[in-house]
Formats: structure tokens, sequence, C-alpha cells
């Protein structure tokens, strides 16, 4: 893998959607790119390749275990600092601990197992058995892991209409992004990343080009009006060469593509 393997998925993912039929499949590829993007916006591409690449065979420790999840519901409950992001196990499941304090809500996210995720011949052959979820009614709570297994399901529809090695590795990559998600315990911020692409979709847009390297021009220039040269190149912090531009600008460039 390289650098590129987010974007790379990203473009396998397209292809697949030659074999999306239902209008739950073609959502199901754009939650998946939707993940992928989340993911690369926080910076985690090295991250998130080697949790790919270690998927199927790194140990899974956890912090600390429960003989039930109820055990484990008092634990959470009752810290005075739950530690965000770490891994527990209550009876067979593991979970991510949740401590969204600026919301004054804790939870424990339970995260798919690697079966789960990666599914065996076998279970592929008999996925027309497999009962279809639920969709969510309006105004349901949003829920990453109700969101993963409805996905799931319709990537696992698709896969019984593929026999490319590379769209059924990008099947894979995007079935483990919800998990690598759950896992860092940003279930709040990739909600709050789905309302901001909806925003942006209903939004009229801020400015208009009649082709793609107007704007790219375009925002070549906000950038350079937000660093006339005064920080150092690189430091995003500094305002220098790589610096992010203002918010919405870049999503507007990404939304033109």
């Amino acid at each position: 893998m390289n650098p590129d393997f987010i974007k790379m998925t990203q473009a396998r993912l397209r292809e697949v959607e030659r074999h999306a039929s239902t209008s739950g499949q073609f959502d199901a590829l754009k939650a998946s790119r939707a993940t992928l993007h989340f993911i690369a916006g926080r910076g985690e591409t090295g991250e998130f390749k080697a949790f790919v690449e270690s998927f199927d065979t790194a140990p899974v420790t956890p912090l600390l275990s429960f003989t039930t999840k109820a055990e484990a519901d008092t634990w959470l409950r009752e810290h005075p600092a739950p530690p965000h992001g770490a891994l527990i196990r209550a009876a067979n499941d593991f979970y991510t601990v949740v401590d969204a304090r600026a919301l004054h809500h804790r939870k424990l996210l339970r995260l798919p197992s690697p079966e789960e995720v990666t599914h065996t011949d076998e279970a592929e052959q008999e996925v027309e058995d497999v009962p279809e979820p639920s969709k969510p009614s309006p105004g349901t709570k949003f829920s990453l892991f109700k969101l993963y297994d409805r996905t799931c399901y319709d990537l696992n529809q698709m896969e019984t209409r593929m026999s490319s090695p590379e769209e059924f590795a990008a099947i894979r990559t995007a079935r483990i992004s919800f998990n690598f998600v759950m896992r860092v315990g940003e279930e709040y911020g990739f909600e709050e990343y789905l309302g901001s692409l909806r925003s942006a979709r209903t939004s009229p847009p801020l400015t208009s080009f009649a082709t793609h390297e107007e704007a790219d021009t375009w925002l070549a220039t906000q950038e350079r009006s937000i660093n006339p040269g005064g920080g150092k190149s690189g430091d995003p912090k500094e305002g220098g060469e790589g610096a992010a531009p203002p918010p919405g600008f870049g999503c507007e460039r990404h939304l033109l593509k």
C-alpha cells in the first residue's frame, strides 16, 4: 500500500457502482466513500493503512474485561473520567469507550468482530439468507453501528455479482473503515461530518465556475490570501504551505470534482 491507498480505494468503489442495482446499494457506496473521506480528513491515512494491513492478524488486547455487559455499563457510568477510545471486553464482545464530554454523553460502542467484517466464501454464498436490516425511521438517533450493519448488508449483495480481486479488496477496505472509526471512538465526529455533507448539498454554492480549472485557480488564490508568506512552509499550524483553506473551501473543491 502507499500514501494514495484511500484514493485508490475510492476509485475502486466508483467502479463497483456498476454492480449496484438498488438505492440501498448506492447509499452503501456513498456511506463508504464518506467514511474514507472522514478518515483522510482527520489525517489518519497512515494509521488506517496499518489497521487494514493487520486487521486479520493483530492481537486484540482490551484494557479491561468484564463478565457481563451490565458490569461494563456500571463501570462506565461510575468512572470519573473514562478513557475515550479505550478497548474493553464484556462477555464475548469488544467495545470502544466513548466519552463525549462536551455533550455529557458516554457509551460503549460495540465493535464488529473480524468474522463480521471479513466474510468467508461460504458466508458470501449464503448472503441471500441474511435478513435485511431495517432502515432507520425519520428522526431516529444516529447509530454508527446500525449504519455499518446496513452498509455491510448492501455491500454483500453487490459482492455476489463481482469477480475482480481489486473490487473485492475495495469492499473489504470499506467495511474495515467503519470498524476503524468505531475503534477510535469517533461516532459523534463522524455524525457531525455527515451532517456537514448534507448541509453542503442543500446550501447554495458560495460561487460558481464554468470549468474545474477555474475553480482550482480560485482555490489556490484563496490559499495564498490566507498565507501571504508569514508561516513556515509545510506547517499548517503556522499558516505555511499546506495550511488548510477556510472551512468549506476544501469541501467546495471536492464537490466540483
